[in-house]
């Protein structure tokens, strides 16, 4: 397959060099369209107020492979990419991340961002993460990966749509199985670190702590993959709360001048 690979850390980061690695080994044509810097949590942004630029980089452990750092999002890497670079894929790959896409932390994530993308471009689009918050077992996560690859593809047979795979933080041989699950609802701490700068404006740092914890009956992503098991989510662009139209439609609709 031709295979996009983008994600939200960066060009150059370990866990889309991994990801590579893998693809090129499973036999996989890939380009590479990823943004200069790290844009973790970015969401689903776009650049529109300014040009946005596309440099040709080489990675040594790639040779051959075509790579564009992109002073953008996630989004626009994906955008360029089919637009602009001269690349049609059958496939987007958004990762491999090095911070777990678990929960409602999707709705902040570039990485899950770049993905639908593609999927509402009609490309097949594939998130990948790994639990753990590093780059241990990144190596292990990406070759199961490329694995998975052919099965996972077996989703999008009755047409584009986007998948999140997350990947424990554990060694592949401790991966217990997999699991389809949906979203976590996971809260932070909402109170900003505060300090003081020379000029005397307050400065506020976002604290990272999380509130939630998964309970043991729990059967959600996050419980799962921390359980050991690689998770699959299907997700989508309509955040539509459909269960809920009928109760808008009573308190809202009517056919009388407004």
């Amino acid at each position: 397959m031709k295979i996009l690979l983008t994600n939200d850390d960066g060009y150059n980061a370990v866990g889309i060099i991994e990801t590579a690695l893998a693809l090129v080994k499973a036999g996989h044509g890939i380009m590479i369209a990823a943004p200069a810097q790290n844009m973790s949590c970015v969401s689903h942004g776009l650049t529109l107020r300014r040009p946005l630029h596309a440099e040709a980089k080489i990675l040594p452990e790639l040779p051959g492979v075509r790579v564009y750092a992109v002073d953008g999002t996630p989004s626009d890497c994906v955008r360029l990419a089919l637009g602009n670079l001269g690349f049609d894929p059958d496939l987007i790959v958004s990762g491999m991340n090095d911070e777990p896409n678990l929960g409602s932390d999707a709705v902040y994530s570039g990485t899950i961002s770049a993905a639908i993308e593609g999927f509402m471009v009609d490309k097949p689009s594939i998130a990948a993460a790994k639990d753990g918050f590093d780059t241990a077992h990144m190596r292990e996560a990406s070759e199961c990966f490329a694995d998975m690859l052919p099965g996972l593809m077996r989703f999008f047979e009755s047409g584009p749509g986007m998948l999140s795979v997350n990947f424990p933080a554990c060694a592949r041989e401790g991966y217990r199985g997999v699991r389809v699950c949906g979203l976590a609802l996971q809260r932070y701490e909402l109170r900003y670190d505060e300090t003081k700068e020379p000029d005397g404006r307050t400065a506020y740092s976002a604290r990272r702590g999380k509130k939630t914890v998964c309970a043991e009956d729990d059967i959600t992503d996050e419980k799962a993959v921390r359980d050991g098991y690689v998770v699959v989510t299907p997700l989508t662009y309509d955040v539509a709360d459909r269960e809920r139209f009928g109760h808008a439609k009573r308190l809202f609709e009517k056919e009388a001048p407004l």
